[in-house]
């Protein structure tokens, strides 16, 4: 006897699930935050981002706009602040970016 299975309507999805389909199509193939750090961050904001790991502050993510330098943003542990990890490894704490909750 085969077993039925409740099919899921694209118009059934969850809000959830079609905000992160917009996120996702918006993003294309790219990840927030990418494997190949290196190639982003140069070597002053990698050291400022180890320093600022041992504090409880993660990678949030790397914007990659075309034709100009990424934009790294990190995250505290609880991630109740954000802040923008410079080209010089100075964080800014209010950066000018426009984030989206």
């Amino acid at each position: 006897m085969p077993e039925l299975r409740a099919s899921k309507s694209p118009l059934k999805s969850t809000l959830a699930e079609r905000l992160q389909q917009v996120v996702d199509n918006r993003r294309g193939a790219q990840k927030a935050v990418p494997i190949d750090l290196g190639r982003y961050l140069n070597e002053s904001q990698l050291l400022a981002l180890h320093s600022l790991e041992n504090f409880g502050w993660h990678l949030w993510f790397v914007r990659r706009p075309l034709f100009m330098q990424p934009i790294v943003m990190v995250a505290n542990a609880e991630s109740t602040q954000h802040a923008q990890l410079e080209e010089d490894g100075s964080v800014n704490l209010k950066p000018s970016l426009q984030l989206r909750h």
